[in-house]
């Protein structure tokens, strides 16, 4: 077992001046991350929903709005989007920048403090020093798209069915939300 100091010099060994997970005020980061990336997804939305219903129209289905206001024909969905948008955002980060840490932390104890059937390559694994970060980064990006699309999926399918859905059928069955 290693000891504490022996675990921060391994947590250390090859980082340059970084600002580590641990390190950041996520309360902060969540957030002020949240508001910008709601007031964004508003901003955006009436774009996304012109989008959609240009994609689904053909020609003898225009779907086009017969009344109500901008608010109410360009903001469809944007409920569902935002009130999902933000836990997923929140799983990604914390998933990515979680285990990004922890891979480094732990390759780059391997590779400078080997297993003792592992020593006689320790020069060759200390070679591998410079492609920790992006590995580690590779592998969390990984992990943390899978653990948010399993909010960012369902989310779309619901906010897309909301955007063209006709109007008729829009104000009998209204918002899932």
């Amino acid at each position: 077992s290693l000891s504490s100091q022996q675990q921060q010099s391994a947590h250390d060994i090859g980082r340059r001046n970084e600002t580590t997970w641990s390190d950041i005020d996520k309360t902060r980061l969540y957030g002020i991350g949240s508001v910008m990336y709601s007031a964004l997804t508003v901003a955006l939305h009436p774009l996304t929903v012109a989008k959609i219903r240009r994609q689904v129209a053909t020609n003898n289905n225009q779907t086009t709005f017969n009344s109500g206001s901008f608010f109410q024909n360009y903001y469809r969905g944007l409920s569902v989007v935002v009130s999902l948008a933000i836990p997923a955002r929140i799983i990604y980060i914390s998933t990515l920048e979680f285990t990004r840490e922890l891979i480094d932390t732990n390759t780059r104890q391997f590779i400078f403090n080997p297993p003792p059937a592992m020593a006689a390559y320790e020069k060759q694994l200390q070679s591998l020093s410079p492609f920790v970060t992006p590995f580690s980064g590779g592998i969390a990006g990984g992990m943390a798209a899978v653990s948010s699309q399993a909010i960012i999926v369902p989310m779309d399918v619901i906010s897309q069915k909301l955007m063209v859905m006709e109007d008729i059928s829009y104000r009998q069955k209204g918002s899932a939300m």
